[in-house]
């Protein structure tokens, strides 16, 4: 594992370098006109994201924890904590899963 994050707004005692390169993956998504990743919520993002991929164990402990079942759960995670009305979420749920699995490729190291 990497030295612990010295980088503002990111999570804690995470690998610098993936935090970085997660960074910058949120930043080519907002850039490309996601409507889920804003100029406001990048360390948001960043922080719910490792929370919830590093629980993800905890909580499902009789499920194994295939990578597209965790990106689901990531997407699901994410969709929960950004919008208002989770259940009327509709369409921009493709986004988010498209942002839960950009994001898996960074997780392993935050």
């Amino acid at each position: 594992m990497g030295e612990a994050s010295s980088t503002p707004g990111g999570p804690p005692g995470r690998d610098d370098a993936a935090l970085v390169a997660a960074r910058a993956a949120l930043i080519e998504l907002r850039e490309n006109g996601s409507p889920v990743v804003g100029h406001e919520n990048v360390d948001e993002i960043l922080t719910i994201s490792a929370r919830r991929w590093r629980s993800y164990e905890r909580r499902h402990s009789t499920h194994p924890g295939h990578l597209d079942t965790r990106i689901e759960d990531l997407a699901k995670g994410l969709r929960d904590h950004f919008e208002e009305q989770p259940g009327l979420t509709g369409p921009i749920m493709e986004d988010y899963r498209f942002l839960a699995s950009v994001l898996a490729a960074h997780m392993p190291r935050l």
